[in-house]
């Protein structure tokens, strides 16, 4: 019989790990989770305190190998906060409650909030570091209230709230510079500040309706070691993410530095000589103007090279507020711009070129009083699909050539016809010169 009383209480126990449960004295947590000991706490706040030290360190050598900038040391504060946050709270059963939890859990508000202040940093945006502190300030303030410190559902709610709302205030801060600087890691980003918010409001349902995060003996309830550990895995993905992005970003300004002129920020030469090619596969008729500062040189000279930048900026934003959207306008040289007009005739080409003409003979230059800024245009058309880039280049040069020898200051279209025979002119006034004077000196010689 005590056989078959021994074998009737194995059929009845549940083993999970040394610890046998007795069939029916489970608690709610247990049923639903199980394998409460499978996931140590302690263990898990730990190495994430190692971890995040690890990371705290690898940010401050960088802040001090490359000094400057503000992100850096707000990750680092971040960094050592949530480090001493899951040290002090991993010691909760040999540290005092007002050190593990108080403090401890305080600082790992604080680690959040500076977070998020970094990511505002990143995007270029204003600190405010009394709103990094609002988190610490308000968990202070309730922990000195007794219904607190005696209601462990509270702290735990009160606790994921706040990481939560610091964790969505850093999604929506990434996500709000996504169409000024669309990088391809900004969603991910954002993404895993937004999955590490939601896990942090799970605390306060769960509480209340599965069983406390601790329990009155100190031990922690298996749900609370879950949302611990995918708290520490989206931090990892959450730094890594950001760290995309800065690499990202550095790649964009490498290749806009690339492709833009440093001084007026538009497209440079190399830029437009690829675009243009592809609108003149693409578009016809098309219409090219090619424009030149007049006496630029003298600006230089008379004013110096600032008052020659001036002249450049002051040119090119003139210029370029009046481009609609598909222009492609360059600065393809020291003094000379281009502006490429899909699906425009010459004769409208013309009629935008003098008004872009008078636009900068009425610019008005405040820095240097009596400073008169003029421009030659010329205009050439491509009819057909497929012309040249060169071809077209060339004969707005030839236009632009043609204003510069009338005067400046003035727009002339690229006309073979009237071109051959100014061409043909001046061949026969060079033609008929010589003769002229031969009869002179036939006549002294008389």
């Amino acid at each position: 019989m005590p056989t078959k009383l021994w074998m009737s209480d194995r059929k009845l126990r549940l083993f999970q790990g040394n610890s046998p449960i007795v069939a029916g004295t489970t608690s709610p947590s247990e049923m639903i989770f199980g394998m409460d000991y499978t996931l140590h706490l302690p263990t898990i706040m730990v190495v994430h305190a190692l971890v995040t030290l690890i990371s705290a360190l690898v940010t401050m050598y960088m802040w001090w190998r490359y000094r400057g900038g503000r992100v850096m040391p707000l990750l680092v504060v971040a960094g050592l906060s949530g480090c001493a946050a899951m040290l002090l709270h991993a010691a909760r059963g040999s540290l005092p409650l007002n050190v593990s939890s108080g403090l401890g859990l305080g600082l790992g508000i604080l680690a959040v909030a500076f977070y998020w202040q970094a990511v505002v940093a990143f995007e270029g945006g204003r600190l405010s570091l009394p709103k990094a502190f609002v988190g610490i300030f308000v968990w202070f303030a309730l922990w000195l209230t007794p219904p607190f410190q005696q209601s462990i559902e509270l702290r735990t709610s009160v606790l994921g709230l706040l990481v939560a709302g610091y964790c969505f205030l850093t999604a929506w801060e990434m996500m709000r510079q996504a169409s000024r600087e669309p990088l391809p890691s900004r969603s991910i980003a954002a993404l895993s500040n937004v999955i590490r918010g939601l896990v942090w409001l799970a605390p306060a349902p769960l509480s209340y309706t599965v069983a406390p995060a601790y329990a009155a003996d100190g031990s922690a309830a298996p749900w609370f070691a879950y949302v611990v550990l995918a708290n520490s895995i989206m931090i990892v993905l959450s730094l890594v993410s950001l760290l995309m992005l800065a690499k990202e970003r550095g790649e964009l300004r490498y290749r806009l530095a690339s492709e833009r002129d440093p001084l007026t920020n538009l497209a440079n030469r190399r830029t437009f000589v690829a675009r243009a090619h592809q609108v003149l596969r693409e578009e016809s008729p098309a219409s090219l103007l090619l424009l030149d500062i007049d006496h630029f040189k003298s600006v230089n000279d008379t004013h110096g090279h600032a008052a020659g930048d001036q002249v450049l900026l002051a040119f090119s934003r003139a210029i370029d507020q009046r481009m609609p959207k598909g222009w492609l306008f360059a600065r393809i040289g020291g003094e000379e711009f281009a502006c490429l007009m899909p699906r425009m005739s010459a004769m409208q080409a013309v009629a935008v070129a003098e008004n872009l003409r008078i636009a900068i003979a009425d610019m008005v230059m405040p820095a240097k009083a009596g400073l008169r800024v003029t421009v030659s245009i010329g205009v050439s058309e491509v009819s057909e699909r497929g012309m040249g880039l060169d071809t077209l280049l060339a004969s707005a040069d030839t236009a632009l050539y043609q204003a510069k020898a009338d005067g400046r200051n003035c727009v002339r279209l690229y006309e073979p016809a009237a071109l051959l025979a100014e061409t043909g002119k001046s061949l026969a006034i060079g033609a008929a010169e010589p003769r002229r004077s031969v009869a002179r000196s036939r006549r002294r010689s008389a």
